[in-house]
């Protein structure tokens, strides 16, 4: 992860899994209330990620496959670690809530739910402000209320854990402030060295003491914490080198609040998963040890609220947050749980009716007649993954000679990729030393500076999954290049040592989700737009560990992808989430640290803010459930995409969703037309996906809750 520094942490992401049995296809288990659970499925044993140096190395790889050891200038990131700090020389995280500390200058707003800090030019501002909502957006606004108002220099990352940061900034006068940042708490702690700990702010005393200053700033109320506190005018000094500043929940009782909200900081984070395929659930437990020890006040986000397990103490209070009112706890300890039904890890094989077969095959012949899709790393990456798809599809409805087309143009384009020849090679994988990371070449909407590698690096893992499994010297010979680009997007050492490439990259342990900026450079924080696209890089890992034989890439993949998809149902999808009264949508396009957007980053149409939570369309897109409520937002006749739309009708009503195919409907253009076809004619035959029955991994129930048929995916 990073060197052991004072103020560095480890990372801890244990994952168990149970592998799936590579059983044919397309038999519906017998009618069972019950689970359907495979109780002899291994365990996989856990898999840990911690605290350890990547330093910047080009990693090396065997087999056939290579990657280029340089990137052309067009391909090299646009900014460069610059106030890396003691972690100048490793390979550091990208597209995290701090990312923009590691660029400058100084730093943009930092998001910690339910605070935010700013390294501004004329101080360390803190902002608690509440939300507001319009009718396409939700937004928490940066209104500074406390600022250690000296100008800063310099600032450098000191250290940083899986979902804390701290930050050591310069102050002009002499001396520096350390600001520890941690996700999902109301306090933030600055501890000074070399300068008088001092803050300013327009506040008026409410009944302060010398250990803790009650302030009350426009209507809201601050507490500062620390040693020998004194109040003149608009500062707030200390006699120590401390101090802490929290924002004071709304409704809070003073007693339990001021009980729980501490001066002791945060000084290691760790995150750990596990996955239960006989329970049918996924385990995240998040842990923030204290310098000395004990519990603290916590702000949980709805998707924690819903899955927390007993044992922390509940505190009074509430905070505003885009995502949605943040509840209080006290613990060390947060232990959250999501559902993991099941996840297919190949199209099934489903007994479809000679006419829905003979459709199908017909889409085949139309997908394999479309010219092949071009593009560097987004679109070259998803026609790998189109074609993966048709050949996925085509071994479901026993259609070989589709099938081996589909996979002999595959495996070149793949292979291509995969290796590197030269200067004048058009499509290849670069390392990048600067930050420590794999830049697909040609980059594609800022590849280059870490955006959405998750997005499209893992159409390329899940075309590789496919390929793999039909022809095993693939992964033999172009294994090591592929385990790569997993450990660049997914993190190096939860699934493998140390390899140039750091800890963590996509995914923000707290918030459960992955975020896509790489350096997140907006006032508004990072931001995801397509959930889906991230669920399925993870659906990619799950796929990709099984063909590799690799339980712990098989584990990290599973519960990633469980994770991630609850919180895009919640979030993305609005299912079960109360949005603030003002937004007039369910769902949203791009959720942000500090605000939700109905929007997109490339078109204003509604089909394109709900559609592009729908692709790619894969065996892993059965997670978004019922689709009455997007139906009843999109209205019945989309512009664009209908293809994605008719597919997700189908998990509601699959006649109506034929009956809108057989109409014709607009394409997306990565989209395979017999996929399509087969996933709404696979879904009238089978009923819709039961979340609540547990699967072991590679299978999925379907049909009623009081009669579950288990499906499985092929083996290959």
């Amino acid at each position: 992860m990073i060197p052991r520094l004072r103020a560095a942490v480890a990372v801890v992401a244990l994952v168990t899994v149970a592998a799936c049995s590579a059983e044919p296809a397309g038999e519906a288990a017998a009618p069972d209330a019950g689970p359907v659970v495979d109780a002899a499925a291994p365990d996989a044993g856990p898999v840990m990620e911690d605290a350890s140096a990547s330093p910047i190395t080009v990693p090396r790889v065997s087999g056939t496959g290579s990657i280029a050891d340089t990137l052309p200038a067009a391909a090299r990131p646009t900014k460069n670690p610059d106030q890396a700090g003691a972690l100048a020389g490793q390979a550091v995280p990208t597209n995290q809530w701090w990312s923009s500390a590691l660029t400058g200058p100084r730093t943009q707003p930092i998001w910690t739910h339910p605070l935010a800090v700013r390294a501004a030019d004329a101080g360390v501002q803190i902002s608690g402000a509440p939300v507001t909502a319009s009718a396409n957006a939700i937004t928490t606004p940066f209104l500074p209320a406390l600022t250690v108002s000296a100008a800063t220099g310099a600032v450098r990352v000191a250290g940083y854990g899986a979902f804390h940061v701290v930050l050591r900034v310069e102050l002009a006068g002499g001396g520096t402030v350390d600001v520890t940042l941690v996700q999902g708490s109301p306090v933030v702690w600055l501890r000074f060295q070399g300068a008088k700990p001092s803050l300013t702010g327009a506040f008026r005393d409410v009944g302060s003491t010398a250990a803790r200053a009650r302030l009350d700033i426009a209507g809201g109320r601050w507490d500062v914490i620390g040693d020998g506190l004194a109040l003149s005018g608009s500062t707030v000094t200390g006699s120590g080198e401390q101090l802490a500043v929290a924002r004071v929940p709304d409704g809070s009782d003073r007693a339990s609040w001021e009980r729980a909200s501490t001066a002791d900081p945060v000084v290691q984070t760790t995150a750990a998963m596990t996955y239960d395929a006989a329970a049918g659930t996924v385990t995240q437990t998040l842990t923030a040890r204290r310098a000395g020890g004990g519990a603290g006040v916590w702000a949980l986000l709805p998707h924690q609220q819903s899955g927390l397990l007993p044992g922390p103490a509940a505190v009074a209070g509430s905070y505003p947050d885009a995502r949605g009112t943040m509840s209080l706890v006290s613990t060390g300890t947060v232990r959250v749980r999501v559902p993991m039904p099941g996840l297919l890890t190949a199209v099934p094989q489903v007994p479809l009716s000679a006419a829905a077969s003979r459709a199908v095959r017909e889409d085949l012949a139309r997908d394999l007649a479309d010219p092949e899709g071009a593009g560097g790393s987004y679109f070259g990456l998803k026609e790998l993954g189109r074609l993966a798809t048709i050949a996925e599809v085509a071994a479901a409805v026993g259609a070989k000679q589709e099938r081996a087309t589909a996979l002999s143009r595959l495996r070149p384009l793949l292979i291509d990729w995969l290796t590197y020849s030269g200067p004048s090679d058009g499509r290849y994988f670069g390392y990048d030393k600067a930050w420590g990371g794999l830049i697909a070449v040609p980059a594609e909407f800022g590849a280059q500076d870490y955006n959405d590698h998750h997005f499209q690096y893992g159409y390329l893992v899940r075309a590789a999954s496919v390929l793999a499994s039909a022809e095993p010297s693939f992964a033999r010979d172009y294994g090591d290049v592929v385990d790569l680009i997993v450990r660049d997007y997914a993190g190096s050492l939860a699934i493998g040592p140390a390899s140039g490439l750091p800890p963590f990259r996509a995914f923000n342990a707290y918030l459960g989700s992955s975020a896509a900026s790489g350096f997140a450079p907006f006032a508004d924080g990072n931001n995801q737009e397509s959930s889906s696209e991230a669920v399925a890089a993870w659906e990619a890992v799950a796929r990709w560990g099984l063909v590799r034989g690799n339980k712990a890439m098989t584990g990290y993949g599973a519960a990633h992808y469980a994770m991630e998809a609850a919180t895009a149902r919640l979030y993305w999808l609005g299912a079960g989430l109360t949005r603030p009264a003002g937004y007039a949508h369910t769902t949203a396009g791009i959720v942000w640290d500090a605000k939700i957007d109905y929007a997109t980053w490339f078109d204003p149409k509604p089909e394109s803010i709900l559609g592009i939570q729908l692709l790619p369309l894969t065996a892993g897109s059965f997670y978004r459930g019922p689709s009455e409520t997007r139906e009843r937002e999109l209205g019945p006749s989309p512009r664009v995409w209908g293809d994605l739309f008719a597919a997700d009708l189908a998990l509601s009503d699959p006649a109506a969703a034929r009956r809108r195919l057989d109409a014709g409907v607009s394409r997306e253009e990565s989209t395979s037309r017999a996929m399509v076809r087969y996933w709404v004619e696979a879904l009238a035959v089978l009923g819709p996906p039961q979340s609540g029955v547990p699967a072991p991994l590679g299978s999925l129930a379907f049909g009623s809750t009081g009669s579950p048929r288990l499906v499985r995916s092929p083996a290959g």
